[in-house]
């Protein structure tokens, strides 16, 4: 006689294990061919409006602009990116090849929300090498921090609030809705600043010959990303806090608006 036994049923019914709401399941495509064919990532695809380069001494670096969709805003044009490099460029040690203005897709918007992202290495085309990307924000989007914060949560949050981001207290969250002023302050004036201390913290320990963490750049590339990311983004944040506090020291920053050219 065969008996039924209910501790034994499947752990998995209901779950995503037995496939359940996989039909619905919110995932970036992770397709490596755009609709041109070609191999890239889906942040490295743009529809160019504008492509601009500029020189800071040595330097050559490519403004790549991706027009933003109707209700949406970059916080800043090329011109503002362009101003701002050229007043740090003595203090800082090296400068990305590429500036990339992005749009994000509606669901990487939901998915994956950034200000900006720094590549270490990225291909936009025939343009390639170390890049910034900044990422288009929708007007009137809702900015929400969780009451529950870790430290770095709260971090964020207080610097959310020093670039004019007005939030209000609902019941489980803090809220705040996008405006232009406060994207420009968080775009231009931060995470800018944040991207370009990545590229300063990979410039030392990899490209520099004089600072790297070891003679062969492959290995100086492994001891730099086996470090946690933590400590990455603690060396982002110092380095873009003390730039950002000596162009304020110097009336740098804040700046007008600048035509886009």
């Amino acid at each position: 006689m065969v008996v039924w036994r209910p501790e034994r049923r499947n752990r998995n019914i209901g779950t995503k294990s037995s496939g359940y709401s996989k039909s619905s399941d919110m995932r970036i495509p992770e397709s490596w061919l755009d609709k041109h064919g070609n191999c890239s990532l889906y942040y490295e695809r743009l529809e160019l409006a504008h492509v601009q380069e500029v020189s800071f001494g040595d330097f050559q670096t490519k403004v790549l602009y991706d027009k933003p969709h109707d209700g949406f805003s970059y916080g800043c044009s090329p011109a503002d990116v362009i101003k701002l490099l050229t007043l740090v460029s003595e203090a800082i040690p090296a400068m990305p090849d590429i500036i990339a203005f992005r749009q994000p897709t509606r669901k990487q918007r939901q998915q994956f929300p950034v200000w900006g992202r720094f590549l270490y290495f990225a291909e936009f085309g025939r343009n390639e090498g170390t890049a910034i990307v900044l990422e288009a924000q929708e007007l009137g989007a809702v900015l929400r921090r969780s009451k529950n914060m870790n430290l770095e949560d709260r971090a964020e949050y207080e610097r959310l609030i020093g670039d004019g981001h007005s939030f209000v207290e609902t019941k489980r969250h803090f809220e705040a809705r996008l405006a232009e002023d406060g994207i420009r302050n968080t775009k231009l004036y931060r995470t800018l600043l944040h991207e370009l201390g990545h590229l300063a913290d990979y410039h030392q320990k990899v490209l520099s010959e004089e600072t790297a963490l070891d003679p062969d750049h492959d290995v100086a590339a492994d001891l730099y990303f086996s470090r946690p990311t933590s400590e990455r983004e603690v060396f982002a944040h110092r380095f873009a806090e003390g730039l950002g506090r000596s162009l304020r020291a110097d009336d740098g920053i804040p700046f007008a608006p600048q035509p886009f050219q």
